[in-house]
This record gives C-alpha cells, sequence and structure tokens, in this order.
C-alpha cells in the first residue's frame, strides 16, 4: 500500500517514514506542497497523511482541492493546529481525519490502517474532464457521450494523465504505471502516446496528448467552441 507522506519538518518526516516502511507501507515524503495535486492525481497513493503548515502551501486548500477533484484518496490532517475550530476547519475541507501533534506513533499507525481499509473498499470514482469521461471499473472513456475505442494499454495511459488535470506525468510514472515490472523501452510509451492520440483523434480534435520534451505527457483539454 502507498502513502503519500506531506510534511516539511524533518524529523518528523523521517520519523514517520521510518516507522511506516518498517510495517511494510511504501511512504513517498515530500517537504512541500507544490507537487502533491498532481501526485494525488496520478491514483497510485491509498492514503495521504497532509501537514498543514507548510512552507509553500496552505494545507487547507490542498485538502479541498483533493476533494474538489474527487480523486476519493482518504486524508489524515497531522497538524500543530489542535483548537475545534481547527479540527472543524479540516473536517469541512475534505479531511478524513486528523491527528494532533504531538502524537503517539501507534495511533498514528492505527489511523492509517483504518484510512487503509477504507481505500481498499472503495471503487475508483469516474475521471471527468470537460467532455472527456473515463471510468476505471468498466475500463469505458466518452467524449461528449461518445464512445472512444482504445488499447488496454492506451486506456491505462489515459486514466494516468486524465487524473493528472493537465500537469505533466514523468516517463518513469507512465512507464511504472502501464507496464508495471515489465521491462520495455522508452520507445514503447512514445509509441502508446501515438496510439492514444490517433484514438482521441478519431472523435475530437479537442483534447490532445502533448509531449514535454525530456519529462513526459500532459493531456490537454479544450472545451468544444473555446477558443484557440
Amino acid at each position: 500500500m502507498n502513502i503519500l507522506l506531506v510534511e516539511d519538518d524533518v524529523g518528523i518526516g523521517r520519523f514517520i517514514s521510518h516507522g511506516l516502511r518498517a510495517r511494510g507501507l511504501t511512504v513517498h515524503w515530500e517537504r512541500v506542497g507544490k507537487h502533491v495535486r498532481s501526485l494525488a492525481a496520478v491514483g497510485r497513493f491509498n492514503t495521504i497523511i497532509l501537514d498543514l503548515l507548510l512552507p509553500d502551501s496552505d494545507g487547507l486548500e490542498l485538502c479541498s482541492e483533493i476533494r474538489k477533484a474527487e480523486l476519493g484518496i482518504p486524508i489524515l490532517v497531522l497538524t500543530a493546529r489542535t483548537g475545534l475550530d481547527d479540527r472543524l476547519d479540516g473536517f469541512s475541507a475534505g479531511a478524513d481525519d486528523y491527528l494532533a501533534k504531538p502524537f503517539a506513533f501507534l495511533e498514528l499507525v492505527a489511523r492509517v490502517q483504518a484510512l487503509l481499509k477504507r481505500d481498499r473498499l472503495r471503487k475508483p470514482d469516474p475521471i471527468i474532464v470537460g467532455p472527456l469521461r473515463a471510468d476505471p471499473n468498466t475500463s469505458s472513456v466518452t467524449w461528449a457521450g461518445e464512445p472512444v475505442e482504445l488499447g488496454r494499454r492506451s486506456l491505462a495511459m489515459l486514466l494516468v494523465l486524465a487524473r493528472a488535470r493537465g500537469a505533466v506525468v514523468s516517463r518513469s510514472t507512465l512507464l511504472d504505471e502501464i507496464w508495471g515490472n515489465d521491462i520495455v523501452t522508452d520507445n514503447a510509451l512514445d509509441a502508446c502516446a501515438s496510439a492514444l492520440r490517433r484514438s482521441l483523434a478519431s472523435v475530437t480534435e479537442h483534447a490532445v496528448i502533448e509531449a514535454a520534451r525530456g519529462q513526459g505527457y500532459a493531456l490537454r483539454v479544450k472545451e468544444p467552441g473555446a477558443s484557440r
């Protein structure tokens, strides 16, 4: 199970990371908030542990934005803000649980395990980006209600890019999400992107797979009728 830890305090971040990894969990640790939205959108994390006091971001705003994106990822807010109003603000922003600092590590583990159990029971929500609707449950994609025919790997790539909602997804992330542990070349990813472009172009010119040189790919969706 994959945990996204967002914590700027080095001591606390190391403490949580080491402790959760010792319990068999995979932890990706971010010390700032600028990449959290795109990381959450990729869909590879089962729970987010989110500090509210970040050097570059407001944790409450991050929490709210993740919820508005309908990603469905359980969020545990971890913060020194301990007042009743602070806790209510956290829940209003979409937090699933709230743990105040300082905390007992065993309590943190118990709360994380409860959220992971909830995530295992959750079916992924359809991803809607403008007229594009991609449903991971049924492996179906439509544009303004018209079906889009996609191969298995093209579908996997589209799901990752659609979750990122316009952000560039790195080549390494795409390779992991599409092929898993299979060994493939970078050319395979480029071929997959080309196939996805052709499928989307068959139904619309407003959904474009853009390559970011040396970085990865992004899905750009423009509403029909919008200015070019």
